[in-house]
Order: C-alpha cells, then sequence, then structure tokens
C-alpha cells in the first residue's frame, strides 16, 4: 500500500508541475495616475462701441448710447471688470461722472460716464474693486454678456466737431 500511495503522490506533483509550467508566470498589473490641471481663465469676445449720435450743447438735454462687453471665462470663474477712464481723461481723473472725456482733435472735451445699471446710477470704475462688475462664468461655452450703459450730460459748452475715445476694458479673474 505503501508504494501505491507514493506513485500516486508522485504523479500528482508532476502534473501539477507541468500545469504551472504550460499556464506560463502569472499576469503582472500595476496602475499610473492620468492628470490635468484646469487654470481659471478669460477671453473677451467682443466689446461693443458706443455712439451718441449728433449730441447738441444748446438744448440743455444729455444724450445716452450702450454698448456690451462680452466674456467667455472657465466655468466657476470669479471676475471683475473694470473700464479705465479712456485717452482723454481729466487731470486727477477717478472715473466718476462725467470724468472721461471725448476731445475733438485735442482741442475742446466733452464730458460722458459709462454706467453698470440701465438708470444710470451706478458709475462704471477704472479700478478693480471701485465700482466694477463682477459675475461668475457658469460655464465655459455660456457668454457673458455685461451691459455698458453711457450719458454725455447735458449744456457742455464745446465747439462743433467729431468728439471720440477709446477705453480699454480690464478683466481681473
Amino acid at each position: 500500500m505503501k508504494k501505491i500511495f507514493s506513485r500516486t503522490l508522485v504523479a500528482t506533483s508532476l502534473l501539477l508541475s507541468a500545469g504551472v509550467a504550460l499556464a506560463g508566470p502569472s499576469p503582472q498589473t500595476t496602475t499610473f495616475g492620468v492628470t490635468a490641471t484646469v487654470a481659471n481663465n478669460c477671453t473677451i469676445s467682443s466689446a461693443a462701441a458706443i455712439a451718441f449720435g449728433a449730441y447738441d450743447a444748446t438744448s440743455g438735454a444729455a444724450a445716452t448710447g450702450s454698448g456690451s462687453v462680452v466674456v467667455r471665462c472657465t466655468k466657476g470663474t470669479a471676475i471683475t471688470v473694470a473700464l479705465d477712464q479712456g485717452l482723454n481723461a481729466g487731470v486727477g481723473s477717478t472715473c466718476t461722472a462725467p470724468a472721461r472725456q471725448m476731445t475733438a482733435g485735442g482741442v475742446d472735451r466733452l464730458g460722458y460716464a459709462l454706467y453698470s445699471d440701465a438708470a444710470m446710477t451706478a458709475v462704471w470704475g477704472c479700478t478693480a474693486g471701485t465700482n466694477t462688475v463682477g459675475s461668475t462664468s457658469v460655464s465655459a461655452a455660456t457668454l457673458m454678456t455685461l451691459p455698458v450703459y453711457a450719458s454725455v450730460p447735458a449744456s457742455q459748452d464745446v465747439s462743433a466737431g467729431s468728439y471720440a475715445d477709446t477705453v480699454t476694458v480690464n478683466i481681473t479673474f
């Protein structure tokens, strides 16, 4: 009986050894990380010009107009939008109404103000955090349109001519 048991054990050992040898080495696994960094970013898609049209300095009426700034930002990006004083700001101007000025050939200056509300009570500031407009992007695919309202105060004593200024939009995010 001892011999039969020994032969069965030897045969089983040979079969197990052969099975492992035929199957090859065990599969090996590992992992690796995948990362990306998404930074807050904004682009100005457009800025619509404001045209007051004809201004009558003798009528005692203000002229009004409107435009817009269109911005696209990374989802969830909080922004602050400031509008600078323009190229013809008065000396010591702080963007308060009507410190911004258009000029006709650099001689006469026609004052105007930019506002963030249709009632034209909130002057749009030129320094981040001072009467600036804030917003938060809801998605990178959504354009944020920020209206700009403008007024030329009545009864300014200026010469006839074509008046113009250039305002720079500054976005902080």
